[in-house]
């Protein structure tokens, strides 16, 4: 027991007072790739985003659309939108969403795409550090080639005075934590997709800029190809 004491008291000094405050931060992060390309070469790109995720992620789920009847000019950005909107339960739903953002919250809400031929979503949990990383993918394919939005979100818990605590905010100021996963994750999908030799570009990003690794800052590659 006084070794457990002992071990929070250093780990109290070494992580400073900031990190005992009991902490629940989210945050988001997207990535917008275009692939210039014509239907002959649609389930090639759907292959090769699968197999990208499937290699980077533990779990996933997966739906695989059909193209619409008509190809739309351009493709649309996701959208983040309530998951009761138009409802009678939206309607209640919108009132405690205003009362929590007044109160300094959120509502709930999630990413949406429209006429999709393809979605994927993850959910990790990382056991015994607070920490959960959500993945959302879906393809649009318009008339001269086919849409890829990656939309991401970073859940952790920091801060208290447990042993247990006081080590995870120790460890994480020395090697970060699973955030820096997410732009890797991002730059393979990217990497694999340029590989087809196709024109391949990303053409709007947003990723915070402490979600970088150890080493190499994946978030570099990731930003915004203008003209």
């Amino acid at each position: 027991m006084k070794y457990k004491i002992l071990v929070a008291l250093s780990m109290f000094v070494l992580g400073g007072c900031a990190s005992t405050t009991p902490t629940r931060t989210t945050e988001q992060a997207y990535m917008i790739i275009d692939v210039k390309g014509d239907s002959s070469i649609r389930d090639t790109v759907l292959d090769t985003i699968i197999d990208s995720a499937q290699s980077s992620m533990d779990s996933l789920t997966v739906n695989r659309g059909i193209p619409p009847a008509s190809l739309p000019e351009k493709a649309s950005r996701f959208k983040l939108v309530s998951p009761f909107q138009n409802t009678q339960l939206g309607n209640v739903m919108s009132g405690f969403s205003a009362l929590s953002q007044a109160s300094g919250g959120s509502g709930m809400k999630i990413p949406q795409c429209d006429s999709p031929i393809l979605t994927m979503k993850s959910d990790k949990s990382v056991s015994g550090w607070s920490e959960r990383t959500t993945f959302f993918i879906c393809v649009v394919q318009y008339q001269t080639g086919y849409q890829v939005d990656v939309y991401t979100t970073f859940e952790q818990q920091s801060g208290g005075i447990s042993v247990n605590q006081l080590s995870q905010s120790l460890v994480r100021s020395v090697v970060g934590d699973t955030s820096q996963n997410i732009p890797k994750t991002m730059a393979r999908l990217k990497d694999s997709l340029a590989e087809l030799n196709t024109e391949t570009k990303i053409i709007d990003s947003y990723i915070p800029s402490k979600w970088k690794g150890l080493f190499a800052d994946d978030r570099k590659s990731l930003e915004a190809e203008t003209e």
